[in-house]
């Protein structure tokens, strides 16, 4: 039987203050929006049981650490998109004077929240001053972070099913419903009818996507055509293999909006290898994670800059680190259509010229 270890938790210590763990960390973190009444009980409960910080926070738990933490939940690799929203978040983080500390976390998200393991980095008290988080972000994560009293923005578009926690937390949100909404409405007005709209049904981001591809669909009078099944990690081979899919079951289709640029390339390789090409037969839409920066490519894209998303999470980040008061800010970061040589009207007159 595996013994139990006798060195005091704050689980312990909650429970023998007859207090949330929220408050615990609030109290060993000198806040001071603690009721005197609960910080005195709390701390009675910590000196009894010899309630000891360990060597690494003990110096830093009665000041700011000036360290932010970006937590990226759910994800196994780091995509382009992650890698620019890093970099802005450093850069930003840099030039206030502030470290990042960047971790994975991996969690059930169908479990409940107390029973969830907040990630060891913003567990240790005094560590990080403020958490933003991005990835696929469940209730579950918040609800926890909520109870242990810690600090957070999120980056909106990536919160599943989000309810209060998308409004009463500050927070990001970049417009790719927006976006998509109007790269929809161009291939109508281009004459296409039959456009598909292929992304990845697990990511809270490519349902964004999907929801203004579907809202500019219901507004045209026009049959949305979906196909959101990824049997890979890789959106390449997603992309090829969604095409593939579309074309062996003889579905028309004369336009496909990808919610990805790499899912985007995939879907070229598969129209190539049917022998259709781009634009000729088929035009072609993706979602570029840099405004105005082509990658040698040609692909017309809804565009939008991560790295000023991440810029924008790093100073809402410092704002709630710096205010006297809990707020609720938002930041509305823009996304452009960038029409390149990817799509071309479709019209029966073989005279008509571009």
């Amino acid at each position: 039987m595996r013994r139990r270890s006798s060195t005091p938790t704050m689980k312990d210590i909650a429970e023998g203050a007859n207090v949330s763990i929220g408050t615990v960390s609030r109290v060993l973190n000198r806040h001071q929006d603690v009721d005197e009444e609960l910080r005195a009980r709390v701390e009675a409960v910590v000196r009894k049981l010899g309630y000891q910080l360990n060597s690494r926070t003990r110096g830093v738990v009665h000041a700011k650490s000036r360290i932010i933490g970006l937590i990226l939940c759910n994800d196994f690799g780091l995509s382009s998109a992650q890698s620019l929203l890093l970099l802005g978040v450093e850069e930003y983080c840099a030039d206030a004077g502030y470290y990042l500390l960047f971790a994975r976390h991996q969690f059930p998200h169908e479990l409940d929240s107390d029973k969830l393991q907040i990630p060891g980095v913003i567990e240790t008290p005094g560590l990080a001053d403020c958490v933003i988080i991005a990835g696929s972000i469940y209730e579950n994560i918040l609800s926890a972070f909520d109870r242990h009293g810690l600090k957070y923005v999120l980056l909106a578009n990536h919160v599943v099913d989000s309810g209060d926690h998308g409004i009463q937390n500050s927070h990001v949100r970049y417009n790719d419903a927006g976006g998509c909404y109007e790269a929809t409405r161009y291939l109508a007005q281009l004459g296409h009818t039959h456009i598909w709209y292929i992304g990845d049904a697990s990511k809270p981001w490519h349902k964004n996507r999907y929801m203004g591809y579907a809202k500019a669909m219901t507004e045209l009078g026009m049959e949305p055509h979906i196909h959101t099944i990824a049997l890979s990690d890789d959106e390449f081979e997603n992309g090829q293999a969604a095409v593939s899919y579309i074309l062996e079951q003889g579905w028309p289709v004369t336009a496909i909006l990808a919610a990805s640029d790499e899912l985007a390339f995939g879907a070229r390789e598969g129209l190539r290898q049917h022998r259709r090409e781009v634009p000729k037969d088929v035009s072609l839409i993706g979602f570029e994670h840099r405004v105005g920066h082509a990658r040698g490519s040609n692909l017309t894209s809804v565009c939008v800059d991560m790295v000023e998303v991440g810029r924008q999470l790093a100073k809402l980040a410092i704002a709630e680190i710096e205010s006297q008061e809990k707020q609720s800010r938002e930041i509305s970061v823009p996304t452009v259509f960038v029409k390149r040589s990817t799509c071309r009207p479709l019209r029966k007159e073989e005279h008509m010229l571009l």
